[in-house]
């Protein structure tokens, strides 16, 4: 993490937020903890700094355009997580990380969410010697399938789904994280995408194709597979032409094989060949949950860096 281009611990926004540390850069934010002091809780802090075309000024606080030819980029991004922040304040759910504050300060913006202490949904299963099928798809599957199936009755799709944007908390309660790539259905809102191999679908590669609740079928099924193979599937690019992607019963013999057989479905190429809800996928998940429970353990075959 390039620690240079964050602000320094201690510095305070807002009259309010106190920055503890940084704990993560991205190629268009970095991401803080940080001590909201009236409040006196600890929150996530988000700062836009896209990294190709900001810098920091001599006084290290203020954001500027490395360039006048920048600046057009630079505005049209900034407007993309203005449109974080407006999404995230109209959501509501037990299972999608809170709205806090939103603000404008050192030419720049801010964004400042609920912490959820824990772990990412990869270094929970990674921490898992051996699954239980049915507690694992009633504790973490069921419920995010709720947080992800409210936020498209709200005409939103995610758009990043990925192990890295959930967060086990320490009680156990999975929390969808990050919308910074989110957008409404119903609209063409320009929209920044970062795509992530073996969790994109292939219409997120290219502007002009249709986009919708599948495309978060995808990427769900993905992290599914993830999760039950130890394995992070196959980019979409190299299955285009030849698919040869193992399902998720082949690599893990002992997952059963109707929920194999649906994120196998979830995560097909074309869309139009995909699962097409999720309701499909949540009833998949039911009946193995109703089949499965206190019943089967998995061996969980996790590799190092394949994530």
């Amino acid at each position: 993490m390039d620690k240079e281009r964050c602000l320094k611990k201690g510095t305070i926004l807002q009259g309010v937020y106190r920055i503890k540390k940084a704990i993560a850069t991205s190629e268009l934010s970095n991401v803080y903890v940080v001590y909201q002091m009236r409040a006196k809780k600890t929150r996530i802090l988000k700062e836009f700094f896209p990294r190709s075309l900001a810098m920091r000024d001599l006084d290290h606080r203020s954001v500027i355009c490395r360039t006048p030819s920048a600046k057009g980029r630079f505005a049209t991004l900034l407007e993309s997580f203005w449109q974080e922040a407006a999404i995230l304040q109209e959501l509501h759910h037990e299972h999608i990380a809170s709205y806090v504050d939103h603000f404008a300060e050192n030419g720049t913006a801010y964004l400042v969410i609920e912490l959820c202490k824990g772990r990412t949904l990869d270094q929970y299963m990674q921490k898992q010697q051996e699954l239980e099928v049915g507690s694992f798809l009633r504790t973490i599957v069921l419920p995010l399938i709720s947080g992800l199936d409210y936020l498209h009755k709200q005409g939103i799709i995610h758009r990043d789904i990925k192990p890295q944007n959930i967060i086990v908390t320490d009680e156990g309660k999975p929390m969808l994280i990050d919308f910074g790539s989110a957008v409404r259905i119903d609209t063409h809102e320009p929209r920044q995408i970062v795509t992530t191999e073996g969790y994109s679908p292939l219409e997120f590669y290219s502007g002009k194709s249709r986009q919708g609740v599948f495309s978060d079928v995808y990427s769900l099924s993905a992290t599914l597979y993830f999760c039950l193979t130890g394995q992070r599937p196959a980019d979409v690019a190299a299955r285009v032409i030849e698919d040869r992607l193992p399902s998720v019963r082949e690599l893990n013999a002992a997952v059963p094989r109707l929920l194999s057989n649906v994120i196998s479905w979830g995560m097909a190429v074309e869309a139009k060949k995909r699962c097409p809800s999720l309701r499909v996928l949540e009833a998949a998940v039911r009946a193995e949950h109703l089949l499965q429970k206190g019943k089967l353990r998995l061996p969980l075959p996790f590799l190092a860096g394949k994530n």
